[in-house]
């Protein structure tokens, strides 16, 4: 039924000229190499076929957000329907399900494509092709005793100053409410975008099957315990929130979702909080930062010492790639498996590789946290998996940072 070749709707967008420099970069990589890459790109954009075979399941849809919805939801969130949402639950699958692939999934479909992450006022970057490769100088080693080993730990020092930190700031709470059952809470963050707009999460935290998009969409960068230091950021009018066709058919392989933000104050979001990076179609063999805002209890007895999620901070799992996984068709992308025991609300954070307090080709989202399996052995509640950012990624992001934000 679905196409195994993959395409992007659209080039992705290349840059005119570099940003301004930026302070000393202690890496090899960093702006720097983003400007001279500028150069390859026009190249290497112009030899990209105009129109290939495209998997029915990677075009993007719209959720309407009528004028009137969209008002409503700059009200809508109190301290205390914040305070009451339910986290989003990290969707699990049953084990017959389960399909791991250890290595055996396919090469990346399409071109490499990369935007760089920017600190507040910085200018997105994007390049495409093997100068994606290059910059990335490889996967980053690989070791574990266990497959889906995994170290996490609270941000911290526990200060609304460190929140406040880049690339920490971009990472925040997305609250919405699913009609007929209430109020929710998931994760997200602000990522790289030519409209300086864009939010991204998970596709169950957007749509659900059987009810369609979600509303009140609000999201609260750099939130710790009640405050947030950014403000509330809201949804565009009419084609504020995305999904894929594949999600909305209920394939965790396209669980992306995405959102445009208005202006706050005069002022976008990317411009205010900073972006993340964007990667996709390069290696599986990474080891990637994984950050949200978990709130469902967890298993005290199973999983590592520490105090119980609480929701009200900002957690995060280290993890190398430990398995590919295959939840939906034989032709669908492949998605990723690693180890992580974060619960509900953390769906929609942002998997993050070359995680760095400096800006450039850094802090790179490759995977949004999205489904687990049920089942105590192994323990399925120590491993958590993404799709593969491929084309249907791109397809999304592209979509999104294409609406204008006056």
């Amino acid at each position: 039924m679905r196409s195994t070749a993959f395409d992007v709707i659209s080039l992705p967008r290349l840059a005119s000229e570099a940003a301004a420099p930026s302070s000393r970069r202690a890496r090899r990589y960093g702006r720097a190499a983003f400007a001279a890459a500028l150069v390859f790109l026009a190249v290497a954009a112009m030899v990209v076929p105009a129109a290939l075979a495209q998997s029915p399941d990677t075009p993007v849809t719209i959720g309407a957000v009528s004028l009137a919805a969209a008002a409503r939801a700059e009200t809508y969130w109190t301290d205390e329907r914040m305070r009451d949402a339910r986290p989003m639950p990290v969707p699990e699958l049953p084990q017959n399900q389960a399909a791991s692939l250890f290595g055996g999934a396919p090469a990346p479909a399409g071109l490499p494509v990369m935007g760089s992450s920017g600190a507040p006022g910085e200018t997105p970057q994007e390049v495409v092709g093997d100068e994606v490769e290059r910059l990335l100088q490889g996967p980053a080693p690989l070791f574990g005793a266990f497959p889906f080993s995994y170290t996490r730990y609270r941000l911290f020092p526990d200060l609304v100053s460190t929140y406040k930190t880049f690339p920490y700031r971009a990472t925040g709470k997305l609250f919405f409410t699913i009609p007929g059952q209430g109020n929710f809470v998931c994760s997200a963050a602000s990522v790289n975008s030519a409209n300086l707009a864009v939010v991204w999460t998970a596709g169950h935290c957007v749509y659900s099957q059987g009810i369609g998009f979600h509303t009140n969409f609000s999201f609260a960068p750099a939130r710790r315990l009640a405050n947030n230091p950014y403000g509330l950021w809201t949804p565009v009018p009419v084609n504020g929130v995305w999904t894929l066709a594949g999600w909305q058919g209920g394939l965790f392989n396209y669980d992306h979702g995405a959102l445009v933000m208005k202006k706050n104050a005069g002022v976008k979001i990317g411009t205010k909080v900073g972006f993340l990076g964007f990667v996709a179609n390069v290696s599986r063999l990474q080891h990637w930062h994984l950050h949200g805002y978990p709130q469902g209890p967890r298993n005290l007895a199973q999983t590592p010492p520490g105090a119980q999620f609480d929701g009200v901070h900002h957690e995060i799992c280290a993890a190398a790639w430990a398995t590919d996984d295959q939840p939906g068709g034989a032709l669908d992308p492949p998605t990723v498996g690693v180890g992580c025991d974060k619960t509900g609300g953390t769906s929609g954070g942002p998997w993050v590789i070359d995680f760095s307090s400096a800006s450039g080709a850094t802090n790179l989202l490759n995977g949004n946290n999205s489904y687990r399996y049920t089942g105590p052995n192994p323990p399925e509640n120590l491993k958590l998996y993404s799709p593969y950012f491929t084309t249907g990624a791109i397809n999304l992001r592209n979509a999104a940072q294409a609406v204008p934000v006056p």
